[in-house]
């Protein structure tokens, strides 16, 4: 069966249902004076076999054009030279643009499956400018590929350019095979926007004013107002570097003084003749935990007071002989602890000294005296 006969028959049918035939008298059917209502009145005779010529052919050639139309096939896909394993080219939309409009590149490498294929950039600084790129790629049914480059590119300056001038594509092939292709020979030229008549430079406008302007009262007044600036600051900034004495805090108060001064006023208490012996020994402990932490610098504020001692007496922030003093002291504390009978006067006694006497074998050395200076030295010497 002829593959065109199904379109035939519906373009027939087509034709005859728009011009349907005359009958026997000559005349047009119903359908047709329907579908020209002035057929065959109205017009004189040249016109009516005119209007008669046309009508008889117009069917004819609509059938002609459509069947004609029916027998258009795809065109082939396209196919390697002889002898390549890669085809490259190239399309422009326009080659001459005005300064900043866009014109699309499309660049198409015909190649086999498997193929990579890598494009160069042609962007240039301002010469040439890149907006967009696109790759995509397309398989044809003759099994080639097509790797289809598009750019959207522009140009701010007004000259003739070659797009990628010397730039290669290159092709790698699965296999490890690699080769290049020379980028297509591409021009661009880029126009002014400006009309013909705008190009020229305008003349200079009439009327304005002279150059340089005559000097103003306001420069003077500006000019001395920076100065007065300049100099506030350059004041200021001296003051804040000037050294003041009034700013030094006193130093602090040396631990072992403060811990003597507070074991005197113990003392002075006389706890220790009406034998009150738990606020004694709670105030006793009390001072050599402070002097603890402020001499060694040990801090310890969730232990109780008894706790943080002996774990003083164990730190290595003391020296051994500091250990054993604090030892020393821990030892009479434990007496009076576990003791099954309430402390003497003698034991609370020996308590006190026992804490008077951590403070003083800790107190630490008095810093040496300056050495004297080279030069006071050298005078010394000149004088004996």
């Amino acid at each position: 069966m002829n593959p065109r006969a199904p379109c035939a028959a519906k373009i027939f049918h087509t034709v005859e249902k728009t011009f349907p035939h005359r009958g026997k008298n000559g005349r047009a059917s119903p359908a047709a004076s329907k579908n020209f209502p002035y057929y065959g009145k109205n017009f004189s005779t040249p016109w009516k076999t005119f209007f008669r010529t046309t009508a008889r052919a117009l069917p004819a050639l609509t059938a002609a054009a459509l069947l004609t139309g029916c027998g258009i096939s795809a065109p082939p896909p396209p196919e390697l030279p002889a002898g390549r394993d890669a085809a490259i080219t190239a399309a422009m939309s326009t080659n001459r643009i005005r300064i900043g409009d866009p014109v699309t590149l499309t660049v198409t490498a015909l190649h086999r499956p498997g193929c990579h294929v890598t494009f160069p950039n042609p962007a240039k600084g301002k010469d040439v400018i890149v907006r967009e790129a696109v790759l995509t790629t397309n398989t044809l049914p003759n099994g080639l590929v097509q790797t289809i480059h598009q750019l959207r590119v522009t140009s701010m300056v007004i000259t003739n350019h070659i797009l990628a001038e010397g730039a290669q594509i290159k092709l790698a092939t699965p296999e490890g095979l690699s080769w290049q292709e020379p980028y297509p020979f591409l021009t661009l030229e880029v126009i002014s926007a400006l009309k013909p008549g705008e190009q020229e430079i305008r003349p200079a406008k009439g009327g304005l004013a002279d150059w340089p302007a005559p000097r103003s009262r306001w420069a003077l007044w500006g000019l001395l107002a920076l100065a007065i600036a300049a100099a506030g600051l350059w004041a200021l900034r001296r003051w804040l570097l000037t050294p003041r004495t009034f700013l030094h805090m006193p130093p602090p108060t040396p631990a072992h003084v403060v811990a003597l001064r507070e074991l005197r006023q113990l003392r002075d208490k006389r706890w220790i003749e009406t034998r009150a012996v738990e606020p004694f020994y709670v105030a006793l402990s009390g001072i050599v935990r402070r002097y603890l932490e402020a001499r060694f610098g040990l801090r310890a504020p969730d232990r109780t007071t008894e706790e943080f001692i002996r774990e003083a007496a164990a730190s290595k922030a003391l020296t051994p002989e500091q250990r054993q003093v604090v030892g020393g002291f821990l030892e009479q504390s434990d007496l009076v602890k576990f003791a099954r009978h309430a402390p003497e006067s003698a034991d609370m006694q020996t308590a006190f000294e026992s804490a008077e006497r951590l403070v003083q074998e800790t107190i630490p050395a008095p810093a040496a005296p300056a050495e004297q200076t080279a030069p006071a030295d050298a005078t010394t010497e000149g004088a004996s």
